[in-house]
């Protein structure tokens, strides 16, 4: 019979896959730093204006003033840079996965999964990961 020990698995242990702190790493996708302007937009409320911390093919992570619950459905717009350097405006409907207090200046780290992204959106972020 084996230990319960022997049952965890890697990340579960701290081994291979695990991240700082213990937790299993749970992005499916690279990211890639992204310092621009970001709106998020939810029902019936005022736009929340913040910055974007970085992007991957599947979500965003965005500083917030403030914190949104994690299943929080809304509309996140940004700039995303293209290979000449020209920004474009990017929106996408979301869902917050992850809402955490960063430093002091930087408010809410709030981790978006994009929930139907729009092609071009979808090209456009493919390509400025792999960049």
């Amino acid at each position: 019979m084996s230990s319960s020990f022997e049952a965890l698995t890697d990340a579960q242990r701290g081994g291979a896959g695990a991240k700082p702190g213990g937790g299993a790493e749970r992005r499916e996708a690279v990211r890639r730093p992204l310092r621009s302007p970001a709106m998020v937009l939810l029902p019936g409320q005022p736009g929340r204006l913040g910055r974007t911390i970085d992007v991957s093919e599947t979500g965003i992570c965005v500083s917030l003033a403030d914190s949104l619950p994690a299943g929080t459905d809304c509309l996140v717009g940004f700039e995303l840079p293209d290979k000449a350097g020209n920004r474009k405006r990017m929106q996408s409907k979301a869902k917050v996965v992850h809402s955490v207090l960063g430093s002091q200046s930087d408010g809410f780290k709030v981790g978006m999964r994009l929930t139907a992204p729009p092609d071009e959106l979808v090209r456009a972020l493919q390509a400025f990961v792999r960049e």
